[in-house]
């Protein structure tokens, strides 16, 4: 019996070495085989991007009340984060070019996706424009709670996404203003 055994084994060792169908298990094409024809594996659970890059937002509106009270729209975004740098910077303009929105980690960004606060160094900052009256609020002069949620960064795409929220923003002077909504998106399809 025991070379009834030692001829099994034997065959089944040949078979596998042989390659067999060409099938895993699963019935799927082999992707190890070295004669070509393979196919990539459906899973791609190794990414950082779990749903990956999200379509570009919708302008967006913000109501804006307090030591400054109006409606800002804003269509453009734009990003900085060299690879390498301490520093994310979210930027929005809007159509009329009379205010610039900021969410920000300035020499703090550690350079991968996370939650972070303005415990962290994360600051929004909300400025008017050349030809406007000058009005600047910043988080760090409000209540510091901006908070950003990078879900997706992508260095060699040149992409990040997540949200972000912008707290009381302070004008240095004791003035505040508050956004609404608060909630704000972040999209970069370039990374400059």
């Amino acid at each position: 019996m025991g070379r009834q055994w030692a001829a099994v084994v034997a065959g089944l060792v040949a078979l596998g070495c042989a390659g067999g169908s060409g099938d895993d298990a699963d019935g799927k094409p082999s992707d190890s085989g070295a004669t070509g024809g393979t196919t990539p594996p459906d899973d791609t659970s190794d990414t950082d991007e779990p749903e990956g890059f999200p379509e570009a937002p919708d302008p967006f509106t913000i109501s804006v009340s307090g030591a400054w009270s109006g409606t800002l729209t804003f269509d453009t975004p734009s990003c900085s984060h060299r690879t390498g740098s301490a520093t994310f910077r979210q930027f929005w303009r809007g159509p009329d070019h009379a205010f610039v929105l900021l969410v920000e980690m300035f020499d703090t960004f550690p350079g991968e996706p996370g939650d972070y606060t303005g415990a962290d160094g994360v600051r929004a900052r909300l400025q008017e424009e050349a030809g406007g009256d000058g009005n600047y609020f910043d988080s760090q002069l409000g209540d510091a709670s901006s908070t950003l949620r990078l879900e997706g960064l992508d260095t060699e795409l040149s992409q990040a996404w997540g949200t972000a929220t912008a707290g009381t923003l302070g004008d240095g002077t004791g003035g505040t203003v508050t956004l609404s909504p608060d909630s704000l998106r972040v999209w970069c399809d370039h990374l400059e």
